[in-house]
């Protein structure tokens, strides 16, 4: 139909066709949805790690584990991230410092 094609491609100033996703499924249940007011859970998703650098990631084959083992997860990647966690906080704190040091010695 029309309308359908109107939604997989828009038309830039350069008459070029931009790719789009198609809608989704109306009836599709395995797409969650939230209402204003409401929450979500991401814990399905398993632990968000939390690497050295500060940046972060999610375990690729969480679904595939049994519940033994993201229990075990759970409790290692909770405890390791409060450390870096706290590690991350105080190099941040260590910077501040000498950055507040290097402010006042330009004075």
């Amino acid at each position: 139909s029309t309308n359908e094609n109107a939604a997989s491609t828009t038309i830039n100033d350069d008459d070029e066709k931009i790719p789009q996703l198609p809608p989704p499924d109306p009836n599709d249940s395995n797409i969650p949805s939230i209402k204003l007011g409401e929450t979500i859970s991401f814990e399905q998703w398993g632990p968000i790690i939390l690497n050295t650098d500060g940046t972060i990631r999610r375990i690729a084959n969480w679904d595939t584990l049994t519940e033994k083992e993201k229990e075990v997860s759970w409790r290692r990647i909770s405890k390791r991230n409060e450390e870096r966690r706290l590690t991350l906080l105080q190099k941040q704190e260590e910077q501040n410092n000498n950055a507040a040091v290097d402010d006042a010695k330009e004075l």
